[in-house]
């Protein structure tokens, strides 16, 4: 009897996985944010005394530091165990195929990876590519961030221990983009599923739950570390909001924000990644099924059987959010966390902060400085925790890591909606820049500003005329 199964842990152990990370970090945070409260007390008593505050300019507060810790120890877990498995059949009743690596007639086995395992199966495939990808985004920027935090805790009176709190913040987010890319492909493999001809199941696993929680609640903990947030805008930038003075400035930013929105919108109904079965390299010679099934020609029953039709499937981010939620509603806590990561991390933070930064602009040019300031401060944090820039690379990485299944008929491409998403992004990223340095402007040079970029408009309108005449 040929059994249609999955490799790695049973739903019950994954829920129960979920609610044990859930509950480690909440508690770690929680009793991190308690002991916060106590030093403040006895930090008023200081203050009331006239005693200097000890605690160095990068001191983390007491909930970063613990859930910093709670999620590294989330890592070698993300690491080490199940990531992701799934299985693909033709069942032709007294028949099964399995498609895939190792599958063929009456042969079924799940593919089950977990991210080490991944990393080496990449290896070995020659895709050189996607395994430095891989390691770079799971091994490498962890192990570089924990470097910087023990660096600027051991150098914490120094300019240098800034900037490394700084780099952390900056590349936290930047750990998890292939996380992204495996819920997509949960949402593509399921859709392959068209019982009874077609079957096609998947899950996401321990590894998953752990690494996504690493990745998210290390992210949330570094902004828990002072800093004075140097490097948040770039010097080439400062120049061109000098040049561009407040009011083009303004126009151009309402600009950017309208092109913005309707690039997310478009990529965010578009499909952004497709899955395809390919069984024309499947047939014997070169592939597992056979020529001939019980008398008859293969392919052309597998034809008219409409087999390759239903092979195929693409997914977009609102089709993704919305089965993901079903799934949850249905007891699956993997799909409850994938749920949150697409729609809190990567439509509605990345909106947030694109608003914010509109906010900001037009405190500018209303003349409400402490608002505008307010604005840039909470777009800076929101830029640090949105990752519509790091879905779209986790979409890149896992369609190059996919590329060694290509043997086993088994194609994952991008589609257009990426570009759409990309496009939205470049404008996020040239709005922020443009924010922050004219923020920037503003809090160093004050009217002065205004009245220069006033006098260099008038004495150009002056030229103008002048050269009329």
């Amino acid at each position: 009897m040929v059994l249609f199964r999955l490799g790695g842990n049973s739903e019950a152990a994954v829920n129960a996985s979920v609610a044990l990370c859930l509950l480690g970090v909440g508690t770690a945070g929680a009793l991190g944010a308690g002991w916060d409260a106590v030093r403040r007390r006895r930090g008023a008593s200081h203050d009331v005394c006239g005693d200097p505050p000890i605690a160095p300019p990068t001191a983390p507060s007491s909930w970063a530091s613990l859930l910093m810790l709670a999620s590294y120890l989330l890592l070698l877990p993300g690491l080490f165990c199940v990531l992701f498995s799934f299985n693909i059949m033709l069942d032709f009743g007294l028949i099964k195929l399995g498609v895939g690596p190792g599958g063929g007639v009456d042969k079924v086995p799940p593919l089950t990876e977990s991210m080490v395992g991944l990393m080496r199966l990449l290896r070995d495939t020659n895709c050189s590519l996607g395994s430095a990808a891989v390691v770079f985004y799971a091994v490498v920027i962890p192990a570089v961030k924990l470097f910087l935090l023990v660096f600027a805790q051991l150098r914490s009176e120094t300019p240098s221990a800034a900037r490394c709190i700084w780099a952390v913040q900056s590349i936290s987010k930047w750990a998890c983009p292939d996380m992204f890319a495996y819920i997509l492909l949960l949402y593509l493999v399921r859709g392959l599923n068209h019982p009874r001809m077609l079957q096609a199941i998947m899950e996401l696993d321990v590894g998953f739950v752990c690494f996504s929680l690493f990745c998210v609640c290390s992210t949330v903990a570094s902004l828990g570390i002072h800093s004075k947030d140097e490097g948040s805008s770039s010097p080439c930038w400062t120049p061109v909001a000098r040049w561009l003075g407040l009011a083009r400035a303004s126009q151009l930013v309402a600009a950017m924000a309208a092109g913005f929105f309707l690039s997310f919108v478009s990529g965010f109904v578009i499909p952004v990644m497709a899955l395809r079965v390919d069984l024309d390299d499947m047939y014997s010679p070169k592939g597992p099924i056979p020529a001939k099934m019980m008398g008859f020609e293969t392919q052309p029953v597998i034809d008219q059987l409409h087999i390759p039709e239903l092979a195929m499937a693409d997914v977009s981010l609102s089709d993704a959010v919305g089965m993901l939620g079903s799934w949850s509603l249905r007891g699956e806590a993997d799909c409850f966390i994938a749920f949150m990561m697409i729609l809190v991390f990567v439509a509605t933070l990345t909106i947030a902060d694109m608003a914010a930064l509109g906010a900001a602009t037009y405190c500018l040019r209303c003349g409400e400085r402490p608002r505008a300031l307010e604005f840039t401060r909470m777009a800076r944090t929101l830029r640090k925790l949105s990752m519509l820039d790091v879905m779209i690379a986790g979409v890149v990485v896992v369609t190059l890591c996919m590329s060694m299944y290509h043997k086993d008929g088994i194609f994952v491409s991008m589609r257009h909606g990426v570009i759409a998403l990309l496009i939205a992004e470049i404008l996020h990223y040239v709005t922020y820049y443009l924010v922050i340095s004219l923020s920037q402007l503003h809090a160093t040079n004050g009217h002065a500003y205004d009245d220069l970029t006033e006098l260099g408009v008038g004495l150009g309108q002056i030229k103008l005329g002048a050269d009329g005449i």
